[in-house]
């Protein structure tokens, strides 16, 4: 992290640029507490969000999470909620051990065996089977999470292994937005009072917040499916679910997976993932999906707020959550970029039509947007820049900060390219 600040303090620097937050005016970082809470693994549930279906049952969902706060200032400071995507729930060692050895001994048609059905199920079931942790895929953003929090924001990141294992689609995003505004109506009430359901729930003492936190401005942030869970939770059409009180200033959508039948934006579907009444920026890895910048496209023409872009060089999808990340050393942790083109580089696939049966040979995957692919500590780097300066922006008036996620000035030059694009609306 002093790499990371280091890098930013030089490119400010360079720019002339002086800090704008009380915090950064001393050259001093407010201190971070930091918690976990919980009210049990099946403390909630979503009006047609099933396990498998609409004939089955509710799925059950945990209110589960982690903040990070100053431990010291008078606030109120802003909200920041970050939302992890699509993964396994359940973090059985011996169910992956099993699924591998199934896949070995039978690679073209493991799927099928119920060995390997079984020991996946195991991975991505709810609850967890007695004696197995659930995988905390919350926790995959404590980095994020802390210097956000060093930079006066109050930050909670929730967990959504129910969501997860139940249905997929348009009833997910639905249900994780649901999601989102139970733990915001959870602080709300802890915030106003010091008392309510949280209190007395975390992993020590109840935070005294009472007070110091300023809904008004509430930025959210989603990682893959929850970024299509942030864009839905702050479209128009959804703003009357917000808990009183709460107003969105800024969403990111962090390599976010794509809106679905929403991509286009004349689709009936896209008022469900159209932001428009906050900021929005949209990270996109260059060894990664970029359907994310269909959010972006909904976006323009319908919103007086602006829209940034991020094309990241050589970033991939699982290293900006650590727990997703081989270096972390969790069940299921992977690169996927496993299949680059070449050792240290990475790229988008683009897979040509082929017919097996036709009698011809396979061709060959393109690749575009080939770079040197950036490693863990380097794409965490370059994710927590562009995330603090995003919400210094949006939710504490940094208009300093606008230079980096605009792209007038580029911290991670030295070892990367962002290609940064603002999108400045039109004045009606």
């Amino acid at each position: 992290m002093a790499l990371l600040k280091g890098l930013v303090a030089v490119a400010l620097a360079a720019a002339g640029l002086v800090p704008a937050s009380p915090a950064q005016a001393k050259d001093r970082n407010y201190p971070v507490k930091s918690l976990d809470y919980t009210l049990g693994d099946t403390a909630f549930t979503v009006a047609g969000f099933h396990t498998d279906g609409p004939d089955s049952p509710l799925a059950p969902i945990e209110l589960t999470g982690n903040v990070h706060y100053p431990a010291t200032g008078r606030g109120p400071f802003p909200l920041v909620v970050l939302s992890h995507g699509y993964w396994s729930t359940c973090a059985d060692q011996a169910a992956e051990d099993e699924a591998k050895r199934v896949e070995a001994e039978s690679p073209d048609d493991y799927y099928e065996d119920p060995r390997w059905l079984a020991a996946t199920g195991r991975l991505s079931q709810w609850p967890c089977a007695p004696g197995v942790a659930a995988l905390p895929s919350y926790r995959g953003y404590d980095y994020l999470a802390r210097e956000l929090a060093a930079q006066g924001m109050v930050v909670i990141s929730i967990s959504a292994n129910g969501i997860n294992a139940g249905q997929i689609g348009t009833e997910s995003d639905n249900a994780r937005a649901k999601l989102i505004n139970k733990h915001l109506a959870l602080w709300t009430e802890l915030a106003r009072t010091g008392r309510g359901a949280l209190a007395g729930h975390f992993s020590g003492p109840t935070p005294k917040l009472t007070g110091k936190i300023d809904f008004s401005r509430t930025g959210t942030l989603g990682h893959s499916r929850g970024g299509r869970a942030v864009a839905w939770h702050a479209a128009d059409v959804h703003r009357a679910d917000l808990p009183a009180g709460v107003r969105v200033a800024g969403v990111l959508a962090l390599a976010a997976a794509g809106p679905g039948a929403a991509t286009n934006p004349g689709s009936p579907d896209a008022k469900f993932y159209r932001v428009t009444s906050a900021p929005l920026a949209v990270w996109v890895g260059g060894c990664d999906s970029e359907q994310g910048l269909d959010y972006a496209k909904l976006a323009t023409g319908h919103t007086r707020k602006p829209i940034y872009t991020w094309h990241v060089r050589g970033a991939n999808h699982n290293f900006l959550n650590t727990q997703w990340s081989p270096e972390s050393g969790q069940v299921g942790a992977v690169d996927d970029q496993g299949f680059a083109p070449a050792p240290g580089w990475c790229g988008t696939p683009i897979i040509p039509d082929w017919d097996p049966d036709s009698g011809t040979p396979e061709p060959p995957i393109e690749w575009t947007h080939v770079t040197r692919k950036l490693t863990e500590t380097e794409q965490r780097q370059v994710s927590t820049g562009y995330v603090t300066a995003f919400f210094r922006s949006a939710l504490l008036g940094d208009r300093q900060a606008d230079k980096v996620i605009s792209g007038r000035v580029d911290p991670y030059a030295s070892f990367t390219v962002v290609d940064a694009e603002k999108i400045v609306p039109q004045r009606r």
